[in-house]
């Protein structure tokens, strides 16, 4: 299996686990809302909905007032799914979990979380991110 499907789940839905750099969401925003399109997909832990890769997007679409934001959804344990750190301080996947849980963020990318084989652009129109969901 190397195909990811692209979901489109609710903003508010997703628990962050990492701070941001203010500067490069608002700059993100700008280049998303110009481009009328969210270029690449979020990666999201399915059961706890922690944010794994995208803080920044994320972000950008809570600046923009979006409601939606596509998403590949995974299990933490599908062999596809790497976590590694950016600064080559050691990282857990339960120090991800704790962070989402707590709301105590871990360090702007501190953690890296890669898939093999990295999925393809999956570009959504802004439009389609602006309408809420119809489902609970």
């Amino acid at each position: 299996m190397t195909a990811y499907e692209v979901t489109l789940i609710d903003v508010a839905r997703l628990r962050p686990t990492e701070e941001v750099d203010a500067a490069h969401v608002e700059t993100l925003a700008a280049d998303i809302r110009c481009a009328a399109v969210l270029r690449q997909p979020v990666l999201i832990e399915r059961r706890s909905l922690a944010i794994l890769d995208g803080h920044h997007r994320y972000h950008a679409a809570r600046r923009l007032g979006l409601a939606r934001i596509a998403a590949i959804v995974i299990d933490y344990d599908d062999p596809r799914l790497s976590l590694s750190s950016w600064t080559g301080a050691p990282f857990t996947r339960g120090d991800v979990l704790a962070a989402a849980a707590s709301g105590r963020l871990l360090a702007p990318k501190s953690t890296r979380h890669q898939l093999d084989p990295a999925p393809a652009p999956a570009p959504v129109a802004l439009a389609d991110l602006e309408r809420p969901t119809s489902s609970p």
